[in-house]
């Protein structure tokens, strides 16, 4: 898996945090652990581990998956630079089709909503009723 370098980048700040900090933030912020965050985007928990510690850094490929499950835009969570406004195609993302009635419900779409296409498909078979 090629990588990325995602930090640190500075613009004259001082002490401005690195890719690591920022990303161990905006998974805490999430309310995920390692493992969850890791199962979110078909890694190990090991993998974000070593993001975490600055040891190796998550490819170019995987930096759409940790926007959306990480809720935070993408200049955040490489560069340091504040969010903006949600777009549409974010609004969209997160919110398309179903409307959630109770906070449990919608962390539970939110959750399902994350996860890949084949996580999705392993999940609904698991929920199907046993004849």
């Amino acid at each position: 898996m090629a990588a990325v370098y995602v930090g640190p980048v500075h613009f004259g700040a001082i002490g401005m945090k690195k890719f690591p900090d920022r990303l161990r933030e905006a998974r805490n912020a999430a309310g995920l652990t390692q493992e969850q965050l890791g199962f979110a985007v078909d890694l190990t928990k090991s993998s974000i581990s070593a993001w975490e510690n600055g040891r190796e850094t998550p490819s170019f490929k995987l930096l759409p998956e940790l926007r959306i499950v990480l809720n935070r835009s993408l200049d955040e969570l490489i560069c340091g630079v504040s969010p903006g406004v949600r777009t549409e195609r974010e609004t969209y993302i997160l919110d398309k089709s179903a409307q959630a009635t109770t906070p449990g419900e919608k962390a539970l779409l939110t959750r399902y909503r994350n996860l890949s296409s084949r996580r999705r498909e392993a999940l609904l078979e698991l929920m199907k009723p046993e004849n």
